[in-house]
């Protein structure tokens, strides 16, 4: 089976246009599938350069300057990538708009141009082949009936019983009739001449426009496979550099170090390695002051992370070890608070205060150390 347009639309009605219209109708709807294709990229190209432009707003927006360091420029380097992702995307929207949205534009010009060219040709040959059978139809039909009266004519002249005279003017008017059907005869044999070139002249039009036809067709969709192709690669392109954007990206993340980045925190920032000295206790009467109360010297001799250790460690000794090696100091005795003692803490001390402190009372342990106590509490005590 042959798929040339020339072998496979026509048809056996004469006058008939069908296989002329649906070959018509193909090509529109080709034009309208290159029309679509148009529309979507030019809407593909308005997207793109509104992505652009919001990727561009959001590199502006983004700020982040009080970072330091490999994270600093890590963050620096994602930026700086996305906005030249933003550059590509705008790229790829001017190029769908010059290559593809203005390519196909020019080419449904041309395909009009020429499209329009053949229909108008195929459309004055149909005319003139209408017209011709018309013609030709009227001619027949006088031809027809100018026989039909020259024969009734013969027929009334050659009747027997007329009169001479009679005889003489049947004979003349069927010699006039004849003679118009002859007349209509060469009429008609003209009109189905001009009738046959017509037809002749329609189907070499027919022929071109077929031809034309198909190759527009084969054009078109050459053309579109070409246009489609040419985007997929835009964005193929476009995936590219994309990844090798995030890949400098992955690059300068995998130089982003924890330690380098607060080292140059604390070499930028640094405010000194000495710490407050503590406030001493002291006594209103010029006493010195109790051992539960004297500043540690060891203190601010040792970073976090030793105390860190050496807390665990002591945590990690046995129980009567951990008694053991705490300080004198640490093992001062409080006297538990009475029921109904009052809001007044017991206070310890290794020295006898003086006995003179109003409210305070000393009270001696069996161990020799002697805890300070308010005079309710010792009262309590006594009485118990």
């Amino acid at each position: 089976m042959s798929y040339n347009f020339v072998d496979n639309f026509w048809e056996l009605d004469f006058t008939g246009v069908a296989g002329y219209e649906v070959l018509v109708k193909r090509l529109k709807d080709g034009k309208k599938m290159t029309q679509d294709f148009e529309d979507f990229v030019r809407a593909r190209a308005k997207l793109e350069e509104t992505y652009a432009k919001e990727l561009m707003k959001l590199v502006k927006n983004s700020h982040g300057e009080t970072e330091i360091g490999s994270l600093r420029s890590s963050w620096d380097s994602l930026k700086a990538e996305t906005e030249a992702s933003s550059r590509e995307h705008l790229g790829v929207s001017q190029r769908l708009t010059s290559d593809l949205e203005k390519g196909v534009k020019d080419f449904k010009e041309r395909q009009r141009d020429t499209r329009k060219k053949s229909e108008e040709t195929v459309k004055k040959s149909q005319g003139f082949k209408k017209s011709a059978y018309q013609s030709e139809n009227k001619a027949k039909q006088d031809y027809h009936s100018k026989c039909r009266a020259a024969d009734r004519a013969e027929d009334l002249a050659g009747k027997p019983g007329n009169l001479p005279k009679k005889v003489d003017e049947l004979k003349l008017k069927a010699r006039k009739a004849r003679q118009a059907s002859e007349m209509a005869d060469l009429n008609y044999q003209d009109s189905v001449k001009n009738l046959d070139e017509g037809q002749l002249l329609w189907e070499r039009e027919m022929e071109v426009a077929c031809c034309v036809f198909q190759d527009l067709e084969e054009e078109r969709i050459l053309f579109l496979r070409q246009m489609m192709w040419k985007y997929c690669n835009v964005y193929s392109s476009l995936a590219v550099k994309n990844d090798e954007a995030h890949e400098n990206v992955r690059c300068t993340l995998e130089q982003c170090d924890a330690d380098s980045d607060l080292m140059l925190f604390v070499q930028q920032k640094r405010t000194g390695s000495d710490r407050p000295v503590p406030i001493e206790y002291e006594n209103f009467y010029g006493q010195n002051p109790p051992q539960s109360i004297r500043p540690n010297a060891n203190r601010g001799g040792q970073s976090m992370m030793s105390s860190h250790q050496s807390t665990s460690s002591v945590h990690n000794q046995p129980a009567q070890m951990q008694a053991h090696n705490q300080p004198a100091q640490m093992q001062a005795r409080i006297l538990p608070r009475p029921p109904g003692a009052g809001s007044e803490p017991p206070i310890s001390a290794h020295a006898r205060p003086p006995a003179d402190v109003p409210g305070l009372v000393p009270m001696a342990m069996d161990d020799g150390v002697y805890t300070i106590v308010p005079q309710s509490m010792q009262q309590q005590q006594q009485q118990q």
